[in-house]
Parts: structure tokens; C-alpha cells; sequence
């Protein structure tokens, strides 16, 4: 099952970027994200590859979520791949820069682990889609209140 989604951000791709790439601030709209851990440690330079441990809260319960790094470009491309005993989940982050805006095109592809869970994932389809539109929104309005407080570049 695959889900896109499109949100034009007005705010420079660094910032937007950064809300996706930065753990702490992804706390701030991906709803329910309790943390990030890396069990083999974190590669800032070159991520790709590396594995991560994420924790949410779902339904008042902590799930966790074995994932991967899979693309890496900044500040223009993220990708990771989540798995869980009834998923699989690629998801791409693809931003590109207008000057004073930035467009997010969001990728999502689920495999599902069996037919029962493909067919819950189904009914869900819509309560996925409305957290999607929640968290594209705040990331949006998070990344836009940083651009207004960001000083002006120094004149040349």
C-alpha cells in the first residue's frame, strides 16, 4: 500500500531538513515519537546503512520499531526502512528548494507482514492518513515559525 503526500513549507530547505533530521526536533511532530537509539552508534557523515531503534506511543502502549538508514542526501533526501512483526515500511522525504520555500514530497510503501494484517491495514487506512496529515502539518508550522525567528543573512 503506498501513501504520498505533498506540503509546501515557506521556509528554507535547511530548516525543513533539519526538523527531519534532527531526533530531538522530530519529537516535536512526529506524534508519539519517545526516542531514537542507535545501537551501533550514529554515522553524521554518512548515515546511510546505519540502524536505529525508534519507540512510540501508540494507543497509550510503547511499540518499537527496528529501521535503517537507506538514503541520505542532504539537505534534499531522506529514506529509512521501519519493520515490525506485522509491517514493513519505506519511507522518503524528498525536499526541493525554492529560494524562500521549501517542497516536501513524502513517499510511504507498506508491505504487510500477512493478509490479516493487510486487511486491518486497510480499515486504518483513513486514521493513517489524518496522523500523516497532523504530523506534515506541524513539521510545516514548526519549520515556518523557525524561519521567521532566524536571523536575516548579513548583507554583503
Amino acid at each position: 500500500m503506498e501513501i504520498t503526500y505533498h506540503e509546501e513549507i515557506l521556509a528554507p530547505i535547511e530548516i525543513v531538513f533539519d526538523f527531519l533530521n534532527d531526533d530531538e526536533k522530530m519529537k516535536l511532530w512526529m506524534e508519539g515519537l519517545e526516542s531514537t537509539e542507535y545501537p551501533e552508534g550514529k554515522n553524521d557523515d554518512d548515515p546511510v546503512g546505519t540502524i536505529f531503534v525508534q519507540t512510540i506511543r501508540e494507543g497509550g502502549h510503547s511499540q518499537q520499531y527496528a529501521g535503517i538508514v537507506t538514503e541520505y542526501d542532504p539537505p534534499t533526501l531522506i529514506g529509512v526502512q521501519l519493520q515490525s512483526n506485522a509491517f514493513r515500511v519505506d519511507v522518503t522525504y524528498e525536499l526541493t528548494d525554492r529560494g524562500r520555500k521549501t517542497d516536501l514530497d513524502y513517499t510511504c510503501e507498506l508491505v504487510f507482514a500477512s493478509l490479516f494484517y493487510r486487511i486491518i491495514g486497510v480499515l486504518f487506512k483513513g486514521l493513517t492518513n489524518r496522523i500523516l496529515k497532523n504530523q506534515m502539518k506541524l513539521l510545516k508550522q514548526l519549520s515556518e515559525q523557525a524561519a521567521v525567528r532566524r536571523s536575516p543573512p548579513p548583507e554583503a
